[in-house]
C-alpha cells in the first residue's frame, strides 16, 4: 500500500509541475524559458517523443508498452530488497512514480513534457521533469543497494567458518 501511495504521490506531484510548466512557459510567442538560478538552472518548455537523451525518437508508443511491463516488475520486485538499508525503502515508489508520472504524459499527449534545464551557456544537460528525476534517483540506490547487498554477502562469506572434519565433513548448502 505504501508503494501504491508513494507511486501515485510522485506521479501526481510530476503532473502539477508539468501543468505549471505548460501554464507559465507558453505564450502566445511560443514555448520560453525563465531562469530561476541565473543561467545555471532555467525552466525551459520541452517536448519530448523519445527517451533520455533522444534515444528513441518518435517511440511513444513503444515506451509506453515498456513502462506498462514495467510497473508490475516494480511491484514483484520490491519484495527482494533488502529493508534493513533505509534508502532502498525509497526505491520501488521513486521507480513507480517516475514510472507512472511519463507513462501518463506519452499516453495523453503522445510525448512527453520537460521542462528542468540545467547548464552553463551552452553548455546544457538535457531537459528533464519530476518523474525522469525521481527514476534516476530510484535507479542511482538500486544499483548501490545492489553493490551493498553482494559486499556485505561478500564479507559474511569470506567470515563464516570453513567445512571441514569439525562438521563430518559434508558439503554445505551454498
Amino acid at each position: 500500500m505504501r508503494l501504491l501511495a508513494a507511486g501515485l504521490g510522485i506521479g501526481a506531484l510530476d503532473q502539477a509541475t508539468k501543468l505549471l510548466a505548460v501554464r507559465f512557459l507558453i505564450d502566445a510567442s511560443g514555448p520560453r524559458s525563465a531562469p530561476v538560478l541565473g543561467d545555471w538552472l532555467r525552466f525551459t518548455y520541452v517536448t519530448n517523443t523519445g527517451a533520455a537523451f533522444g534515444i528513441f525518437p518518435n517511440g511513444t508508443a513503444v515506451l509506453a508498452a515498456v513502462a506498462i511491463l514495467v510497473i508490475p516488475a516494480i511491484f514483484y520486485y520490491q519484495r527482494f530488497l533488502d529493508r534493513r538499508w533505509w534508502p532502498a525503502r525509497l526505491v520501488p515508489g521513486l521507480l513507480l512514480g517516475g514510472t507512472l508520472g511519463n507513462l501518463l504524459d506519452r499516453v495523453r499527449l503522445g510525448y512527453v513534457v520537460d521542462f528542468v534545464d540545467v547548464g552553463v551557456g551552452t553548455l546544457r544537460w538535457p531537459a528533464f521533469n519530476v518523474a525522469d528525476s525521481a527514476f534516476v534517483v530510484g535507479s542511482i540506490i538500486l544499483v548501490l543497494h545492489a553493490f551493498w547487498h553482494e559486499r556485505a554477502g561478500a564479507l559474511r562469506r569470506e567470515s563464516a567458518p570453513p567445512a571441514g572434519p569439525a562438521d563430518g565433513g559434508r558439503p554445505t548448502a551454498g
